[in-house]
């Protein structure tokens, strides 16, 4: 708190040249010159070139009030500006909050998932430009559609892929998209645990890099793929499985799965409620958020449980209070 400090002069006595109160100015040279300015409690006079001073009493102090100040107004705190984007199969969007409309799969002259012109495969995810004024919507054949400020840096298609079918076709389809801190490219992960990255988005491996074999072979996964999420710093990423399986890579940490919970995937003696469809990372990238198609939240490292579906009363699933869909992403 800010708090003002009243000093008072010094009170000066008889004989000091600093009466308060008193002025004296130097005498001319030549007879007698007086050059006093009386206040009431002292005077001077001079004479020759000589200057003399005499005080009478003690002048009172001068005491200097600081002018009335207005306090400064209390910083009002501002949120920052919030908004989403939730995207349809057929590549339509919806905005909210300030989350801005840069188009969708329509506005490029196509016509959803049928009709005249149709997407050769339906979209299944959405990520955000950094800066908030675009985002890149992907197919399950591998197909990239940018918008606003979100740039074009290449799709599966790029790679010689040809979609979920033709001559070279993707061995599974794609399942979710995740941007690199700065917007200038992009993860593609397939459910069978592939990555594929663009522009500046590096490899970091996959889930073969683990000596797994996709859906089918040796080793293979346990349940498919269904999400990725960026490490903050986009130098890694973490991969999520329907079972809760979390496969980590570059600077992506470890935090735990599902199974650390003591539950066992998608089968077993206690398995989960409802295959998991999504993770999000927090903002340091010390922790991160699963979430079930039943609305269950799973919280791992530093990500805080803020609660799920069943807080609002649902019951999942089924029940006496059932969600009217499942959930099939989140994001932070």
């Amino acid at each position: 708190m800010l708090k003002w400090v009243r000093k008072n002069p010094m009170v000066t006595g008889v004989g000091v040249l600093a009466v308060a109160g008193l002025v004296v100015t130097a005498a001319t040279s030549g007879g007698f010159s007086p050059t006093s300015s009386y206040t009431g409690c002292g005077y001077g006079y001079g004479y020759g070139s000589t200057t003399y001073t005499y005080g009478y009493g003690t002048c009172p102090p001068t005491v200097t009030t600081p002018p009335p100040t207005t306090p400064p107004p209390t910083p009002v705190s501002i949120a920052p500006a919030s908004g989403y984007h939730l995207v349809g199969a057929d590549g339509g969007i919806f905005n909210f909050g300030h989350a801005g409309f840069y188009g969708n799969t329509y506005t490029l002259g196509l016509t959803g998932l049928a009709g005249s012109r149709p997407l050769a495969a339906p979209i299944v995810g959405v990520a955000e430009d950094p800066n908030g004024k675009g985002y890149w919507m992907v197919g399950a054949d591998g197909g990239v559609f940018n918008f606003g400020t979100a740039g074009f840096y290449g799709s599966t298609y790029s790679r010689g892929f040809t979609g979920l079918t033709g001559s070279h076709p993707l061995g599974s389809p794609v399942v979710g998209i995740a941007a690199t801190p700065d917007g200038k490219g992009y993860w593609l992960v397939t459910k069978a645990g592939f990555v594929y990255g663009f522009g500046d988005a590096s490899f970091y491996g996959d889930t073969f890099s683990y000596g797994m074999t996709g859906l089918t072979g040796s080793h293979p996964l346990a349940a498919p793929i269904v999400g990725i999420a960026a490490a903050p710093d986009g130098k890694g990423y973490w991969l999520v499985g329907a079972d809760g399986g979390i496969f980590n890579f570059g600077s992506a940490g470890f935090f735990g799965t599902t199974y650390s919970r003591g539950l066992t995937g998608l089968t077993g003696s206690h398995p989960l409620a409802a295959p998991i469809v999504g993770i999000a990372a927090t903002e340091n990238g010390d922790g991160y958020w699963l979430v079930g198609a039943d609305g269950g939240i799973f919280n791992f490292g530093n990500a805080a449980f803020d609660g799920s579906t069943y807080s609002y009363g649902l019951t999942g699933l089924n029940g006496n209070h059932p969600l009217a869909a499942p959930i099939v992403g989140i994001a932070d």
